[in-house]
């Protein structure tokens, strides 16, 4: 273990990071609410940090390998600078009434989960309003992944810090060098925002809401600068084009590069996104006839509500077009199940993925069953035509059952520490593991997570770690074999 480089390596991200924390100054600049000086002196700690931290742990030799154990510990170390850091914006606000409140706000942001302890988000300045859905934008696509494209000297163990951090148990380059991979996938990302903070604005939704809007929407975060979320913008053209690209969000950013190269026919070809089409409209298809017969009179406001609420809890993005807290139990089960399925691996969503899934039901049915049938039979579970490894299924398998083990637990801490109902702390925990947002009943869509202890926002702020980190990144640091040579 390295422990000199991996620092060095932190110390080299929070000195150009804090280049990135000065662009929500540019609009507290235009719109002069006050706030300017919070970006200024933000951007000035976070680098000069990261000068001072890089030249304690300078390195001796230019040329250094990122092996997987300080790949695994520099992702960790990244993500927790880049939230403590993060919530120095909000530290300085007046309207958090603890340091705890800011980190809760920094660490929502960044693992794009979206759930918020600001009850009046109508009040807060441009430039902190900007930085919210900022830092979503920021974390959706990843800070390592952002860092390999612009760092040269983490070229050297980008796999290893790719693997670390894209979410889903597959990763692909699409070229033979690593940091041009991460490269195509911003410059993919940058094009989808681009595209949509211009149909916003055709859509008469102003310029500083198009913009921060697609921040949320493509990174699925789901920060709003509305209190009631899409919902105060009524307009059913601007939830269509919210939904699309929310849907766009949730497919792997790798199958967006291949269909904007042309190569069409590995984009139809692949399952994990027929998967992920195929739930999406068996979701609204049964949400907006349930809906339809018990809710809403009119079938295309039945249809309006579920397809957009229906991604967005799919896409784990949390944005809200309607009230869904006040719907009946059949819907709201729904949804609370959507929370556990998530988008496709490599895409900017949480929760489990549903390449995990389709790989599950397939070791079910493809092989479990059918050995009952014929046990000495060879069974083969293949994805897009290739076979997937038993060290695949095993950590897919081990994934699921260690999430839904940590879920458990923390839903018996929830309910321990709060006087909360069980549907509430059900839904706390499995929007924060699953980076979704809202919830349900005492934390809706209209609510906050402004009444809960210091010691639970701590709890849900590192469930909203382990999900972003996909569990294994984090865990595998706290292990006895890690720190062995």
């Amino acid at each position: 273990m390295n422990l000199r480089l991996s620092f060095h390596v932190v110390g080299t991200f929070l000195k150009f990071f804090g280049l990135f924390l000065l662009i929500p100054s540019i609009c507290s600049f235009i719109y002069r609410d006050g706030d300017l000086y919070i970006f200024l002196l933000t951007a000035g700690i976070t680098s000069i940090s990261g000068y001072l931290l890089e030249w304690l742990f300078k390195q001796v030799e230019e040329k250094t390998v990122i092996y997987r154990k300080e790949a695994f510990l520099i992702a960790f170390l990244c993500w927790i600078a880049a939230c403590l850091f993060g919530a120095i914006p909000y530290f300085f606000m007046p309207l958090f009434e603890s340091p705890i409140d800011a980190l809760f706000e920094s660490v929502s942001g960044y693992t794009t989960t979206g759930a918020t302890v600001i009850s009046n988000v109508e009040n807060l300045p441009h430039g902190i309003l900007f930085y919210r859905s900022f830092t979503q934008w920021l974390g959706g696509m990843g800070i390592i992944v952002l860092g390999i494209a612009i760092f040269p000297k983490l070229s050297g163990g980008g796999v290893n810090l790719m693997n670390s951090e894209t979410p889903g148990p597959v990763t692909e380059k699409l070229t033979p060098k690593i940091a041009e991979t991460a490269k195509k996938l911003w410059f993919v990302y940058i094009g989808l925002s681009v595209l949509l903070v211009l149909l916003l604005y055709l859509s008469k939704m102003p310029v500083f809401d198009s913009i921060v809007t697609s921040f949320s929407t493509l990174s699925t975060g789901g920060f709003s600068i509305k209190n009631n979320s899409i919902e105060g913008y009524n307009s059913s053209l601007i939830e269509i084009l919210i939904t699309l690209f929310m849907f766009f969000g949730g497919i792997n950013f790798l199958v967006h590069y291949h269909f904007i190269s042309g190569r069409f026919l590995k984009v139809f070809k692949s399952s994990e996104l027929k998967f992920y089409t195929l739930i999406a409209i068996l979701v609204v298809s049964v949400l907006s006839i349930y809906l339809w017969f018990n809710e809403y009179p009119n079938f295309l406001d039945a249809l309006r509500y579920s397809s957009f609420q229906g991604i967005s809890i799919l896409t784990t993005t949390g944005f809200s077009s309607t009230d869904f807290d006040l719907w009946s139990e059949f819907a709201v089960f729904l949804l609370f199940v959507l929370m556990f399925i998530g988008a496709c691996s490599g895409s900017t969503s949480g929760s489990i993925k549903v390449l995990r899934i389709l790989i599950l039901i397939k070791e079910i049915f493809t092989r479990e069953i059918n050995r009952l049938i014929k046990p000495r039979a060879v069974l083969v579970i293949k994805i897009d035509n290739r076979t997937v490894t038993e060290e695949v299924i095993a950590s897919v398998t081990s994934f699921i059952l260690l999430y839904l083990l940590i879920f458990a637990l923390s839903v018996l801490v929830v309910l321990f520490v709060e006087d909360i109902s069980l549907l509430g702390a059900l839904s706390a925990c499995a929007t924060s593991i699953g980076n979704v947002g809202p919830g349900f009943s005492e934390l809706g869509p209209t609510h906050s997570y402004q009444f809960l202890s210091g010691f639970t926002k701590i709890w849900l702020s590192i469930l909203m770690l382990l999900g972003r980190l996909e569990l294994f990144t984090i865990l595998v640091i706290f292990t006895p074999m890690f720190w062995k040579n």
